[in-house]
């Protein structure tokens, strides 16, 4: 049997399983366990009793007592397999009457079973080495990083922020750097910023992965090299604000970097500085867009940062666009799918939650879907060919650029 090495588990992870009143609220909730009802270990509660069970097993007063109590090998590769079917979406965390935080707890659970030789999936192996060997999870070389601003207008300048000063530095991502049916993201972006007269630039292809994806499965000390890379070109570029339009950029840079080293400038999502732009008038949509739109709120930008008016806001200043809600919305939006490498190792589970969101925008009547995250936009857009729906798939800097 296999002896669980627990320095990884923090000793507030250890209070939170304690804390745990078995209520089931993170259960009616959860959308992983909403697609697996019948197995408990795959819900929250199920996933703490079981790690409460392992611990108090090896390590309580009776273990110490009477010896540890047995536990296979096979129900702790149980353990590791059903605390990766989450996508650490933050639903459970805000539906808990004890106010545990879920999210520290399933991120801080699989750098345990890392530790333990019993994660990640093997299926994320793939990405894994795809960072490690060219710094993106899309196994594309680096020398391609900064290819998509080729495509755009020429009267928009792109600085070099490791050769030339810039007061704002776009962290782009690997996403919207590398894929194809992503780029548009990048180039909006760029685009909005320009429109603004936003003095701005990118780090090219001394870019980085920030490393959320490796994070999520809990890789925390693999990610400390390159997190120190991309801090060390932050400080060398020295930017007043870095600004990202990927919400697990967003989230990996504001709230992992720091246990890293400290980064010189603020991190902002586009939303909350267009948002800023918009109400200062350095931004003023003219252009009509019509059509009806509803808004699907990233995990990592809502429930992770509390990002829900500024997207909204945007939408609003946009003449033409009626905006609608789904019935889960804000706090209580339903997930994509897609996060804490789900759809890497358990692609059907992530298809079946996406395609659940995807209805619920069919339901509102709208004629267009809008999110502010490159991995929600793949989920979604996918779900929505694949099932034939009418609606159309765009990023919220898409629809602002055309009405600038």
């Amino acid at each position: 049997m296999k002896k669980l090495d627990i320095s990884k588990l923090d000793v507030l992870a250890l209070m939170r399983f304690d804390a745990c009143t078995r209520c089931g609220e993170c259960t009616a909730t959860c959308p992983t366990g909403g697609e697996a009802q019948d197995v408990e270990l795959v819900t929250p509660r199920g996933k703490i009793l079981r790690l409460r069970e392992f611990y108090k097993g090896q390590y309580g007063l009776r273990a110490r007592l009477l010896g540890p109590k047995y536990q296979s090998d096979a129900d702790l590769d149980e353990l590791a397999k059903r605390a990766y079917e989450c996508t650490i979406c933050g639903q459970c965390k805000t539906v808990c009457p004890a106010h545990l935080d879920t999210i520290d707890m399933w991120e801080n659970m699989r750098e345990f079973l890392v530790s333990n030789g019993l994660g990640p999936m093997p299926e994320h192996q793939q990405i894994v080495k795809s960072i490690e060997n060219y710094d993106n999870p899309w196994m594309q070389p680096r020398t391609q990083r900064s290819r998509w601003a080729r495509k755009l207008d020429k009267d928009i300048t792109v600085k070099d922020s490791l050769k030339e000063h810039s007061d704002v530095l776009y962290f782009v991502g690997c996403t919207a750097a590398y894929d194809p049916n992503i780029r548009n993201m990048a180039l909006d972006t760029a685009t909005v910023l320009s429109k603004a007269g936003i003095d701005f630039g990118t780090l090219g292809n001394e870019e980085g992965c920030c490393g959320s994806t490796m994070l999520r499965t809990g890789l925390r000390e693999q990610v400390r090299k390159m997190a120190e890379g991309n801090i060390a070109r932050f400080e060398q570029a020295a930017p007043s604000m870095i600004v990202t339009s990927c919400a697990g950029c967003y989230k990996t840079l504001r709230q992992d970097y720091p246990m890293f080293g400290k980064l010189p400038a603020k991190v902002v999502h586009i939303t909350t500085l267009v948002d800023e732009l918009l109400r200062s008038g350095k931004l003023v949509p003219t252009k009509r867009v019509e059509g009806t739109v509803t808004f699907h709120d990233p995990c990592h930008l809502g429930r992770h940062n509390d990002l829900y008016d500024e997207p909204r806001r945007i939408l609003g200043s946009i003449p033409g666009l009626k905006v609608v809600e789904m019935e889960r919305n804000r706090e209580e939006a339903r997930c994509c799918g897609a996060g804490g490498g789900v759809k890497t190792a358990f692609p059907d589970l992530a298809g079946k939650i996406s395609a659940l969101r995807v209805e619920d925008a069919e339901r509102t009547g709208a004629g267009i879907l809008t999110t502010s995250c490159p991995f929600c936009y793949q989920s979604l857009k996918a779900t929505i060919d694949a099932k034939g729906s009418k609606l159309r798939m765009t990023d919220l800097m898409e629809l602002l650029r055309t009405s600038l």
